[in-house]
């Protein structure tokens, strides 16, 4: 994600929602409910990112700029706040890219906080029971893997391969791509599936968590790409087979 938002834009004032979305220029959005409804509803569109990695917010009819040069944003369960990355405010066009830092959106007074900085903090999503954060970073201790951090800043801790010193160890987990967010189990809640890298040599990975959020098991599916839980609660993705591309379904 760094790499893409360094080229992104710097982006203008805000814009009219309706403009923006007529324009056809949104590329992720998170969808809040109001007060009283689930999480998944599609009533209106809050949070939205556009093409050259702005983020805004949509209110009463008002779009707010949010952040520039920002992505990955990801809605809490509770349906209030979104966790996003951004290039922090000193970065500036022809700056070589080292760090981003993650903030916490709240859509209901328009808070913004700084959760993470000082480091290459991307890819962020909210562990299922909303009290955490998991995101990868790699410069914290040079190998990249996944970190946690509560939604207040604090108790921040890395998850995977802290007691690793190189990829070759045997206890290593593979990251997630950079840019590709993980994606948590429908049926079993404290599980996650991502790929590793580009599709024509990524491997499928798997983690399963305990009831904090720690790892109690990671494994790989085999190479594969484009991973996607079906309404069964069993995982699908695609896999090169001889130049023939083929559909894998398992059970967790």
């Amino acid at each position: 994600m760094a790499s893409s938002l360094a080229l992104a834009a710097c982006g203008g004032e805000a814009l009219d929602a309706s403009e923006e979305l007529a324009a056809g220029t949104v590329v992720q959005q998170v969808i809040v409910p109001d007060d009283g409804e689930s999480a998944s509803s599609d009533r209106r569109i809050i949070v939205y990112l556009t093409g050259d990695q702005s983020l805004y917010a949509v209110s009463g009819g008002r779009t707010t700029l949010v952040a520039k040069r920002s992505g990955a944003p990801s809605l809490a369960p509770n349906g209030r706040e979104v966790v996003y990355a951004k290039l922090p405010d000193s970065w500036r066009v022809g700056d070589a890219v080292r760090d981003t830092e993650l903030h916490v959106y709240n859509v209901k007074n328009g808070k913004d906080e700084k959760l993470t900085s000082g480091h290459d903090d991307t890819d962020p999503t909210w562990t299922p029971d909303g009290k955490h954060v998991l995101f990868r970073s790699q410069r914290r201790t040079g190998l990249a893997s996944f970190w946690k951090v509560k939604a207040n800043g604090k108790h921040l801790e890395q998850v995977t391969n802290a007691k690793c010193a190189a990829p070759t160890d045997l206890s290593y987990v593979p990251a997630s791509l950079e840019g590709s967010p993980v994606q948590w189990a429908p049926a079993d809640r404290r599980i996650i599936v991502y790929i590793t890298s580009q599709p024509n040599d990524s491997d499928v990975r798997v983690i399963e968590f305990d009831k904090g959020y720690d790892v109690a098991s990671a494994y790989s599916l085999g190479k594969g790409f484009a991973p996607q839980w079906t309404g069964e609660g069993t995982l699908v993705f695609k896999r090169n087979v001889k130049g023939v591309v083929v559909d894998v379904e398992v059970s967790l």
